[in-house]
């Protein structure tokens, strides 16, 4: 895998409670900072159109079964 060196610009005090977590089981940075990116990158490639029709037909299900046990 090709490394690329990033600068970047981050608030100091998050950065501070950064490295005192990752100094509690000798994580690196750049690891956290990898995981976060392939998280990112990960959650923007799902469909989450797909799913939302998939919960709007279930809200609209349960809407119709709500109805029927209102009307007895």
């Amino acid at each position: 895998m090709k490394k690329i060196r990033v600068n970047i610009t981050v608030d100091k005090s998050n950065l501070d409670k950064a490295k005192t977590k990752l100094n509690l089981f000798g994580g690196k940075l750049s690891t956290l900072f990898n995981a976060y990116l392939a998280d990112f990158v990960s959650s923007m490639d799902k469909d989450y159109a797909g799913t939302q029709k998939d919960l709007q037909l279930k809200v609209k299900e349960l809407e119709v079964r709500l109805e029927k046990l209102e009307r007895k």
